[in-house]
């Protein structure tokens, strides 16, 4: 908790990748008080999916299962982890794109699956391709950070399938 508290991302990413059980006190940090610690938290589970891939896959898993109105958890604070894994092991992450898209219609998750898809992008635009239908499908939001982000990815998702 220290390290999330001084922000020493280097010194946690080197933890988790040393420690996989750490994954699991690092998965209770994203519903923390604290933004920045959340935000840490991901950053570093990411880097842990990336180190310990199996581990990585069940942390993917319980993200959507967390989205689910049946888990009874709030899945938002999930998505992050999704982003970052995605941006550290793009690889990983490719068979959860299109489940967690499937979750767009919901008013509460569309604002962070966007950003987790956007940070997904920064490493491989391709992981975005197959959902490029139902970003194209999204119009009913007044958040214009919402529409700044899905401009962006379907501009970035229409180069790489154009090739330009």
């Amino acid at each position: 908790m220290e390290m999330l508290r001084q922000g020493d991302v280097e010194e946690l990413e080197r933890v988790v990748g040393e420690n996989p059980a750490a994954v699991r006190f690092l998965q209770g940090r994203l519903w923390d008080s604290d933004p920045e610690i959340r935000r840490l938290a991901a950053v570093a589970l990411g880097s842990a999916a990336a180190a310990h891939p199996d581990l990585g896959r069940e942390v993917l898993r319980r993200a959507l299962w967390s989205l689910n109105d049946e888990s009874a958890m709030n899945g938002r604070y999930m998505l992050p982890a999704i982003g970052e894994i995605g941006r550290c092991a793009p690889d990983l992450v490719k068979s959860f794109v299109g489940p967690m898209t499937a979750f767009l219609w919901d008013e509460g998750l569309r604002p962070g699956i966007l950003r987790a898809l956007r940070r997904m992008a920064d490493t491989d635009p391709g992981l975005i391709d197959s959902v490029r239908d139902r970003l194209e499908q999204v119009d009913e939001t007044n958040d214009s950070g919402e529409w700044e982000v899905l401009d962006f990815l379907l501009a970035v998702n229409r180069e790489s399938v154009d090739g330009e």
